[in-house]
């Protein structure tokens, strides 16, 4: 098993236009026992620019699954 088995790469759960609805997120995770990061690539404003991605929610690996079930139950469309 190599290193990179053991730590997966962390995983995209939820992506948002401003850091407001990522920490809004990141708690309601936290809530349930799911550790989750925030990764801020809006550079300079409040708004992405085209070919900026956002403000991205990522969680471990083992952890994805349930994390999107726990915001779609959330956030029913």
């Amino acid at each position: 098993m190599t290193d990179a088995d053991q730590h997966p790469e962390p995983v995209v759960v939820a992506t948002y236009q401003d850091r407001g609805e990522a920490e809004v997120t990141r708690a309601h995770l936290a809530a349930n026992d799911i550790e989750a990061f925030i990764v801020d690539e809006v550079e300079g404003g409040m708004l992405p620019v085209e070919g900026e991605t956002g403000v991205t929610v990522l969680v471990q690996a083992d952890d994805a699954r349930q994390a999107r079930v726990i915001l779609a139950a959330a956030n029913p469309i």
